[in-house]
């Protein structure tokens, strides 16, 4: 497994326990999902969407509003130096999210078996 992937040092611990067809599953999920900072900063830039593509709607719509009390272009400044943070928070979230996906795509075949699986007879 790639130490340069970005991934936070936690997640990778998770993902060294997930058999390698869930890892794989997993890793190509989270390829095709990743935030990149780069683009985080452009929508920063153009027209305050940021949160939008960091999936925070809510909070984009409060910014914007505020904008108009010159709240919002405070916020808008400070974020300029959280936005780093905010992008590694959201792709931990997006590879916890992976890692779940890609546990229930490629279920454990150990847990799976019969010895395993608990049944609820209706017989009283």
């Amino acid at each position: 497994m790639q130490q340069d992937t970005g991934i936070d040092p936690d997640s990778l611990r998770v993902l060294s326990m997930l058999s390698e067809k869930q890892r794989d599953c997993a890793l190509t999920l989270y390829a095709n999902r990743e935030k990149k900072k780069s683009l985080a900063y452009v929508f920063w830039i153009v027209g305050a969407v940021y949160y939008f593509y960091l999936d925070r709607p809510a909070r984009n719509t409060v910014h914007w509003i505020l904008w108009f009390v010159i709240v919002g272009f405070v916020w808008w400044i400070v974020d300029l130096f959280h936005i780093g943070r905010m992008v590694e928070e959201r792709n931990k979230e997006v590879i916890e999210e992976c890692m779940r996906e890609a546990v229930r795509i490629y279920p454990d075949p150990v847990s799976m078996s019969p010895e395993n699986v608990v049944t609820i007879d209706n017989e009283v």
